[in-house]
């Protein structure tokens, strides 16, 4: 069994999350948060809640330095992400 041991961790098999998509659905206020690496993937999703008309907000925050990229009032263009 001591083969199985290892001295460094395991590499990541996933790229890190750089953007969160929040959205807040009508009462009682749910709130969702889902995390992308991607940044066209994080603005599809966004575009796509938005569109769905079952959210109230929609939020795109890069998670790094918190800057918001994409509101329901404006939305920051995709090569700036």
């Amino acid at each position: 069994m001591q083969q199985w041991h290892r001295s460094t961790p395991l590499p990541q098999v996933w790229p890190i999350d750089r953007y969160e998509v929040k959205s807040t659905r009508p009462a009682p206020d749910y709130t969702s948060v889902d995390r992308y690496h991607f940044a066209e993937l994080a603005l599809e999703s966004a575009e796509n809640l938005m569109s769905s008309g079952w959210v109230t907000h929609v939020t795109v925050v890069r998670i790094d330095d918190g800057t918001v990229l994409f509101d329901t009032k404006a939305v920051v263009p995709l090569e700036a992400w």
